[in-house]
């Protein structure tokens, strides 16, 4: 750790800490019964007819939101107090080098950790990374900043915004008790001399509105302090974090100190976002000397409804509108299993009907019209479109084409006679032909299963991604039973499954699927080896077979096999009431308090902005009631949701174009990690030059052309060495 040396006039000064051990008696620790955590049921659909079980059920404990809250480094466990800024060696920050060029700066954001126990790194790291956006880390607490940690050799400023992750970075107590920060007095200089000849801002994600160490113009109301409160943007912070609407957005689990502007000289503080009586959460802040500065005064975490909601704002904020990389919204829904009947929970007996269940043909031509008014009642949604993934083998082809619930009770099969009406109202996916489970399979079987089905959609005249390819039970992929030996390819698994990594992956599937045109393979995202930590937003390209790219899914709380709220819930209940095989809640949950928890847990991961299908099955299509579905209940609970907080579009793309979108991006934020693709932003001119040591894609966000999202445009193309493009920074 760099030596601390403390002024006695520093000791004087107060300002923000991080508590991370128990804090008295107004610690706060959230009831685990009671917080609206929604657990999620990983799927794992069976043969028609044959399943009794779903297979293993995630801890609910495990939910993103639930460690958030609970863990030892939980932003509503954090707490400001006594601290101060040591004296550096130098009075004053170290000179600039000669030949800076303060015009231009790097596309890469500095995030200042305070180091081990930083709870407020992760959120930066999140942030950034929805945003595609590269960064580098500097541990304050045992790395110096000096001035060329922000200056390269070459006079151009290496980053284009710097994150605190806590405005004063404070350590543990030292012996007087107080907190120092992990800068002394002449790096603070140093890092305000760079941000001020640079023009370069800078995001305080959480700190005390104190005057150390610098003064924000801001001043904490005595006894505010809490970690339950709302906030609301005002005027000045609609126009900051323009994708937000008017509506109160609540903030729980996170402490927060209320303030008021205070009038300093030189300080010019602009509140964006206050509670309910007025008080300040957020501010911009210009200093004397001219530096912009954006200070929130409550705890941030990734999995926080408030925290995600700012994120989007605060990144464009940091970096002017203009960075490498986009942040995107999603809104993929597929549907499973469509031809095949399978399963149907009898909520009565807690067992299965005697009868499978299929869909009907009014129940599809039901889903169309559920579709087109999604698309009406909800413009942020105006192009949303499911994504039916089918088993061909339980389909006729040899029936008549009927587009109207008048007839479909006269026809052979009146789910293939809608079908062919609704040829081009969904996205058609390959499901295989008859949902055989794919873990062992030899390499005729799996190509018959893709070839067929393909081919029986072909005369069914259904639109069809043709690149895509989702397994039954994600098959394949090295999820199984260990022991399966491939006798039991089409009823249930013998042995619970385990993870057995890629690797395990059927070799005779992947090659069956390049000879069939399929680059694209839905993986489930509950499954550790079928996603990639290291970039929440990116797919996987698989180790064994470089023509296959993965797409993670997430599962629901919908269980695969239930058709009526009544259904839903009690399949539910019978797992995580207080009855339930793994006890949760404190109570039965009710349809509405099930939806509820359910878009609470699609809206946080539609707000991170990676391009993630949901996935449901074809019982959850059954129209129980004029117009209803619980496929529907929940799209429409998550977008009334979603609606209510922000105004940026979400996207839904056919599969084909999703996978090709997901492995592009992949394919850029690999390059990004790599040092492969970089850019300069040169304010003089109006423009950022990218380079690349290969021909890599690039997506620029704030360019003066490209597609609009939101209130920015972005351009993509594919960048060998070097380009120059505009931009109109905000």
């Amino acid at each position: 750790m760099k030596h601390l040396r403390a002024s006695a006039a520093a000791l004087c000064a107060l300002t923000l800490t991080l508590t991370l051990t128990g804090c008295g008696q107004d610690r706060t620790t959230p009831d685990a019964t009671n917080a609206s955590v929604p657990p999620t049921v990983v799927d794992e659909v069976t043969a028609p007819r044959a399943a009794t079980e779903t297979g293993t059920l995630p801890d609910p404990r495990q939910s993103p939101l639930l460690r958030a809250q609970n863990n030892d480094t939980s932003a509503a466990r954090a707490r400001l107090g006594a601290a101060y800024v040591p004296q550096g060696r130098s009075l004053s920050a170290q000179a600039l080098p000669a030949g800076v060029q303060t015009n231009k700066v790097a596309l890469k954001v500095l995030i200042l950790s305070s180091g081990a126990g930083d709870y407020g790194l992760a959120e930066a790291r999140n942030m950034l990374g929805e945003s595609g956006v590269p960064f580098d880390v500097l541990d304050a607490s045992s790395q110096p900043l000096t001035p060329d940690a922000l200056i390269g050799p070459d006079g151009v400023g290496r980053y284009q915004g710097v994150i605190l992750t806590s405005n004063a970075l404070l350590l543990p107590p030292d012996s007087s008790g107080l907190m120092p920060s992990a800068l002394d007095s002449s790096e603070w200089q140093t890092l305000f001399e760079y941000e001020k000849a640079y023009g370069v801002r800078q995001l305080a994600l959480y700190g005390y509105p104190g005057a150390v160490p610098e003064d924000y113009g801001l001043r904490a109301v005595a006894g505010a302090e809490t970690s339950t409160t709302s906030m609301t943007p005002t005027a000045a912070g609609r126009s900051v974090l323009s994708d937000l609407t008017t509506a109160n957005i609540p903030v729980r689990y996170a402490y927060s100190y209320p303030a008021t502007v205070a009038s300093v000289p030189g300080v010019t503080t602009t509140p964006l976002m206050t509670d309910a009586q007025g008080r300040v959460l957020a501010a911009t802040s210009t200093s004397a000397d001219g530096r912009e500065r954006l200070l929130l005064t409550t705890a941030q975490n990734p999995a926080l409804l408030h925290t995600q909601l700012l994120s989007y704002g605060l990144v464009n904020w940091l970096t002017r509108g203009v960075h490498l990389g986009e942040h995107r919204r999603f809104l993929q829904v597929d549907i499973d299993d469509w031809f095949l009947a399978g399963d149907h929970y009898n909520a009565s007996t807690g067992g299965l009907y005697d009868k499978a269940f299929r869909i009907s043909g009014n129940d599809a031509l039901a889903v169309r019209d559920q579709q087109s008014r999604i698309r009406s009642d909800y413009p942020l949604a105006r192009n949303f479109r499911y994504a039916m993934a089918f088993n061909g083998g339980g389909a006729r082809t040899d029936v008549a084409t009927l587009c109207t619930t008048l007839f479909t009770g006269v026809a052979k099969d009146s789910l293939s006679s809608a079908s062919k009406c609704l040829g081009n109202t969904f996205d058609w996916v390959n499901h295989t032909r008859d949902h055989q489970r794919m873990d062992v399979t030899d390499f005729a079987t799996a190509d018959a299963q893709l070839a067929d089905n393909f081919a029986i959609g072909t005369r069914l005249g259904l639109t069809i991604s043709r690149q895509s390819l989702v397994t039954g039970e994600h098959s394949g992929l090295g999820f199984m039973d260990p022991t399966d030996d491939g006798t039991h390819n089409d009823g249930v698994y013998q042995h619970p499954k385990q993870d057995l990594g890629l690797e395990r992956s059927n070799p005779n599937l992947l090659g069956a699927a390049v000879q069939n045109g399929i680059r694209y393979l839905a993986s489930d995202h509950s499954v550790a080896s079928q996603r990639d930590d290291s970039c929440p937003t990116c797919g996987v390209l698989h180790p064994l077979n470089p023509g296959i790219f993965l797409v993670p899914r997430w599962p629901n709380g919908v269980a695969y096999h239930v058709t009526t709220p009544a259904e839903a819930t009690g399949y539910y209940n019978s797992v995580y009431g207080p009855q339930g095989r793994f006890p949760y809640w404190d109570h039965n949950l009710s349809y509405n308090e099930f939806l509820n928890n359910e878009s609470d847990m699609a809206l946080s991961q539609v707000l991170d902005g990676a391009a993630f299908p949901h996935y449901m099955h074809q019982p959850n299509l059954r129209e129980y009631g004029w117009g209803k579905s619980l496929a529907t209940d929940w799209v429409q609970a998550l977008l009334t949701k979603y609606a209510q907080y922000s105004t940026l579009p979400l996207n839904t793309l056919r599969w084909d174009d999703l996978g090709a979108y997901l492995e592009r991006r992949t394919r850029e934020e690999k390059a990004k990690a790599s040092g492969d693709l970089s850019g300069v932003y040169d304010r003089a001119a109006g423009s950022v030059t990218l380079q690349s040591t290969a021909s890599v894609p690039y997506t620029l966000t704030g360019s003066a052309s490209g597609e609009l999202y939101g209130t920015a445009r972005s351009q993509q193309g594919t960048v060998s060495g070097a380009a120059t493009l505009a931009v109109t920074p905000r």
